[in-house]
This record gives C-alpha cells, sequence and structure tokens, in this order.
C-alpha cells in the first residue's frame, strides 16, 4: 500500500496512528471526564488498528495485546461507571510484556522478536540483551503507572497517559540504536539508510519498527 514510500515516512505514518488514540483520549478527558474519553479512546484504537492493517498489512503483536486489553478494560471501565480498570490498562499490559519477556529467556527463544513483528537482525546475545532491557523498562512504566493512578488525579494520569509514556518509550529506545548496530547481523542492512524502499530492495532487506509502549 505504502510501496515507494521511504521508511523514515513509514514510520512517521506509524507514530502518528499510534498517538491519535492518545491524543483524542486526551483532548476528551479534559472536556467530557472519564467514560466519554475511555470510549473515544476504545473507538480510536479500533480505527487506528485498521488503518494500519490497510496501510501496512501487518499488525505487530504488541499492538494487537494492547488493543485487546484496552478494549477489555475500556469495556469494564464502561459498565461498572469506575475509571480504575482503564486506568490499570498500562500496568497490566507491561505485565503481560515482562511475562512473555521472561518466558522467552527460560525457554532461550527471542520472543521479543515475535512481539514486535520485524527482525531487527541481531544476533542472539544481541536479542538477549535487548530482552533485559526492555523487560526492565516494563517493570519501570507498570510500577509508575500504578503509583500515578493512586496518588494523582483523573486528569493529571490522563496527561501522563497520553504525554508521558511515549516520550519515555522514544527516550528510552534512542540510546539503544548503538547496541542494536554492535549485535546487528554480518549482512544485515543498515538501521538509518537513505532513499525509498523499492530502491533498497535490489540489495536490502526489510527495515525496523518501532517499540510499542504500553499505552
Amino acid at each position: 500500500m505504502l510501496k515507494g514510500y521511504s521508511s523514515s515516512t513509514k514510520l512517521v505514518i506509524k507514530l502518528v496512528l499510534e498517538f491519535m488514540p492518545l491524543a483524542l483520549f486526551f483532548i476528551a478527558s479534559t472536556q467530557y471526564g472519564f467514560w466519554a474519553s475511555t470510549a473515544v479512546m476504545m473507538v480510536a484504537t479500533g480505527v487506528s488498528l485498521v488503518a494500519t492493517w490497510a496501510l501496512f498489512r501487518q499488525i505487530a503483536l504488541m499492538a494487537i495485546i494492547t488493543a485487546i486489553t484496552g478494549f477489555i478494560a475500556g469495556g469494564i471501565t464502561l459498565e461498572l461507571d469506575d475509571p480504575m480498570y482503564v486506568q490499570m490498562k498500562p500496568t497490566i499490559v507491561g505485565g503481560v510484556f515482562v511475562f512473555i519477556l521472561l518466558a522467552g529467556l527460560v525457554l532461550d527463544r527471542p520472543l521479543f522478536k515475535t512481539l514486535l513483528g520485524q527482525n531487527l537482525h541481531l544476533n542472539e546475545e544481541g536479542w538477549r540483551v535487548l530482552t533485559y532491557l526492555w523487560l526492565g523498562y516494563f517493570v519501570f512504566i507498570s510500577g509508575l503507572n500504578e503509583f500515578i493512578r493512586h496518588h494523582y488525579s483523573w486528569e493529571f494520569w490522563a496527561a501522563f497517559k497520553a504525554f508521558g509514556l511515549m516520550p519515555l518509550t522514544v527516550l528510552y529506545a534512542l540510546p539503544q540504536i548503538l547496541l542494536l548496530r554492535r549485535y546487528r547481523l554480518p549482512d544485515a542492512e543498515p538501521l538509518f539508510s537513505k532513499g525509498s524502499s523499492v530502491q533498497r530492495t535490489t540489495a536490502l532487506k526489510p527495515g525496523t519498527a518501532p517499540v510499542r509502549q504500553p499505552s
């Protein structure tokens, strides 16, 4: 669907689709409260998934888990008229990711690759290091979310969810570019290359995608 577009353009489109539900959620939360904002987020998440599939013909397992958890938590919040359940969503998502990554370490399999839905072309040591890094991050995010939802107002939590989780994830991921380069397989495509995807297909393999935070 996006043939001929550069990898950077595709990345921007993916980030916009991921951020859209969060932005609409925050806007609704400032005007209508938790019930309406939760409903808006659920609808926007569905639209985002459909658009992602239509444009990329691929949805990462992380996105699917995050969406399903959001639909369940949001549905309970709407049914019981209680914001606690949708507030617990980042904690639950982070916990699920931690469980999957721990299982991968125990089984000695790079399950993080399965979560991402992308092959970063890393060697076994690279996948293991990356798994430990993101396992720790998801534990941190889950704990931070619980602290904020217990000690601050709904409005503050909504702002954290919309404008805190994604920047934290990006800031955490950026320094890992050097790590990814260190553990890349010898014949792998450079992490960032110029030109369109069509131009690269003659000699290079598919690129990477951003890590999704437990939003």
